[in-house]
């Protein structure tokens, strides 16, 4: 994941209660939505862009992601589903559309552009954070296998699965991050 082998990543830090809070309050269903399923099942912008209605339901989803081709399966948690449920309520998508669309009706990530990216940074600064402050939309995908695999009883490999990735060996080192006594 390093550019240049060697190379430490750069500490990359949860979001605080307090900046969930704001986060949440600063956006809409459609990015809370969004939000709960990036800390919730892992999902990054590619996963968002790709899920499809019908694929979570309440107890269970079951996908497998664009990137690695590799089944994807697990839980579904109460509150993920309850503001999916709420989402797709509101916006009245069919079984087997896409969950999130742009206002123009093309996935989130398609070619060189990542809404979730734009949307994301304006946010950031709707609530007065900066980059330094908030890591990007990414960072609640860390959160969500940090707390994942923190659970009894949960191995590196249902973390991988978690995740949708192939390799064992880096999924701790990468996605799983020590977490503070106080937070």
């Amino acid at each position: 994941r390093d550019v240049a082998h060697g190379k430490p990543a750069e500490e990359t830090r949860p979001p605080t209660l307090d900046q969930l809070k704001r986060l949440l309050v600063g956006c809409e269903l459609r990015e809370q939505a969004m939000i709960w399923m990036g800390i919730g099942l892992g999902f990054g912008p590619s996963d968002l862009a790709a899920v499809r209605v019908g694929q979570i339901d309440k107890t269970t989803y079951d996908l497998r992601r664009g990137k690695t081709g590799i089944e994807r399966f697990g839980d579904t948690p109460p509150l993920v589903w309850n503001i999916i449920t709420k989402y797709l309520k509101k916006t009245k998508r069919k079984a087997g559309e896409l969950m999130f669309v742009t206002r123009t009706g093309k996935p989130l990530v398609h070619g060189r552009t990542n809404s979730i990216h734009l949307w994301w940074n304006k946010l950031r600064k709707d609530i007065d954070e900066s980059k330094e402050s908030l890591s990007g939309f990414y960072v609640l995908r860390h959160m969500g296998a940090t707390e994942y695999g923190s659970r009894l009883g949960i191995s590196i490999g249902q973390v991988e699965r978690w995740l949708g990735h192939s390799v064992t060996s880096r999924v701790a080192d990468v996605y799983m991050k020590p977490v503070a006594p106080e937070d």
